[in-house]
């Protein structure tokens, strides 16, 4: 709902992102696949037990689990104003409603209930897009005029080559900025490396990734392509300039509402396929974070203690259940702040920095220790938490704003006009240049106007920086004491022979299954 929004307001720059998706199912594939399969571990940021100090491993949980805390109730706000678009009903009526169905099937079904019901939501997803797709083209006269409305609206646009940081929307800032944004979702993510590693070998490892971000190209193509005819559809009578809706978040569902009035239950394919959507999305963050939690919080209090299966359960739920209120609550906050996208990838950069760069040090830089990588990534937050924070105060004041692309009411019914009650002509866009303005009041700082695509760039510079100083100013790790597991395949070749080493003994128990499990995998390949 939020990029194709995005794309009708600001033009189609958005398409850079294939680039960054190609470039992080390489990384996965050849840098972090390897060393998380191999290691097999419960929770992804054992890793960074084992690699530095159990310390970090806490801050990498507590980190993550802030993450979704910021970046989830923005998962149920956005279907909640596509539903009341539909419907008419308060948003905040159906926001407790989703948020509770979801807290109920994850928490009394678990992982399985996450897989099967990702799996049907899927399905649905995917089918109400194609079919808007193929319905929206049909409707405005075929492709062709699709894309030549678009042409001559200024939105087709793809080699903006801006340097400028400060830019909203450049080919550097998409492809550069996204990159490190899909590592955070990709390969430093406990849902998606789960996924990847829970099969039988490495070679069906990779297949799954392969098959996932396929997946994820076919989508954004998806996207693209509502996001133009979005503007096709509205190139003259723009419905954000008349207040026919109130977010640019609603466009898409006012447009299935209008190509859909001859096809009965078309609406409710679409409402469908985005709640389930967010409903997916949300199962999985809580279900993620719930299991995160449990590993390296619950256990470490329990000190060695076990609890009864029933006992785990019990306390997953729990957890699932207070997660998923302080998301709920949230929401109410972020329905004050500014376009749906551009607030989705600034929540997540304000975390995802410190979370990429914190697991590039573990695997990419031998010679990084605890210190560096706890110091790194407290001072990511720190940096980011003032820019991003900072940057939605003086959005939210009005003195940031990122008016987009031109738009028109020169194509509105003159009797609609009249009766507004209000002059659209002077809410429209008048911009035609190449990118898109950002209009800063003289009192806004330079610093805050850098585009949210490179939060998260941003945060994991800063953690990489910052940590492998403190490494080296205080005792670097000695390498020829480090697993080599724990490393990238393409570093391990740079370390000098290894030497024995005595592990810490919770650290060995968990190297040992390691072992066990690699050895597994082998035998049964063989």
């Amino acid at each position: 709902v939020g990029l194709p929004a995005e794309i009708y307001v600001f033009g189609s720059q958005y398409a850079a992102i294939f680039l960054p998706i190609t470039i992080t199912a390489l990384l996965v594939n050849y840098v972090f696949l390897p060393v998380f399969y191999q290691l097999q571990l419960n929770s992804l940021y054992e890793y960074l037990e084992l690699r530095f100090s159990r310390r970090t491993r806490t801050l990498g949980s507590m980190i993550f689990a802030l993450n979704l805390v910021i970046s989830a109730p923005l998962v149920i706000y956005i279907p909640a104003l596509a539903f009341n678009q539909v419907t008419g009903l308060d948003v905040h009526i159906v926001t407790p409603i989703v948020m509770l169905i979801c807290i109920f099937y994850t928490s009394i079904g678990g992982l399985k209930a996450v897989v099967w019901t990702d799996a049907v939501q899927g399905a649905f997803t995917l089918g109400s897009n194609f079919f808007i797709v193929g319905l929206g083209f049909i409707s405005i006269g075929g492709i062709a005029q699709v894309f030549r409305t678009n042409e001559q609206g200024g939105r087709l646009e793809l080699f903006n080559m801006n340097p400028s940081p400060f830019e909203r929307n450049t080919f550097w800032s998409v492809s550069i900025g996204s990159l490190f944004y899909w590592i955070s979702q990709h390969a430093v993510h406990p849902g998606a490396m789960q996924r990847f590693i829970a099969v039988s070998s490495f070679q069906k490892a990779k297949a799954v990734m392969l098959c996932s971000f396929i997946g994820f190209v076919v989508i954004k193509i998806v996207i693209v392509l509502e996001g133009l005819l979005l503007y096709a559809t509205f190139h003259d009578c723009d419905p954000i300039a008349t207040k026919t809706i109130k977010k640019s978040g609603q466009l898409l569902p006012y447009y299935v509402i209008q190509v859909a009035q001859d096809y009965p239950g078309l609406t409710g394919l679409f409402i469908s396929g985005v709640l389930s959507a967010a409903l997916s999305t949300m199962s999985a963050k809580l279900n993620t974070v719930a299991g995160t939690i449990y590993e390296d919080f619950v256990k470490f209090f329990l000190k060695g203690r076990k609890q009864s299966e029933a006992k785990q359960a019990f306390t997953l739920k729990v957890i699932t259940l207070v997660i998923g209120i302080v998301c709920l609550c949230l929401v109410f906050i972020v329905e004050k702040l500014g376009a749906l996208y551009q607030l989705s990838v600034s929540l997540n950069g304000f975390t995802s920095g410190a979370l990429v760069g914190i697991f590039s040090l573990g695997v990419l830089f031998p010679r990084a220790n605890s210190k560096g990588a706890i110091v790194g990534a407290l001072s990511s937050l720190v940096v980011m938490s003032g820019v991003i924070f900072g940057a939605q105060m003086f959005i939210a004041q009005g003195l940031l704003r990122f008016p987009g692309k031109s738009t028109s009411v020169d194509g509105c019914p003159a009797e609609f006009i009249s009766n507004l009650g209000f002059n659209a002509t002077a809410r429209v866009q008048t911009y035609r240049g190449v990118g898109t303005p950002v209009v800063a009041d003289p009192s806004v700082p330079l610093l805050f106007q850098l585009s949210y695509k490179y939060y998260t760039a941003t945060g994991t510079m800063v953690t990489l920086v910052v940590g492998l100083v403190v490494s080296y100013l205080t005792t670097p790790q000695d390498t020829s004491r480090l697993d080599p597991r724990l490393l990238a395949p393409c570093v391990r070749r740079f370390l000098p022979p290894a030497q024995e080493r005595e592990y810490p003994q919770e650290e060995l128990k968990l190297m040992t299954r390691s072992i066990v499990k690699t050895e597994i995998t082998r035998h049964n390949k063989a």
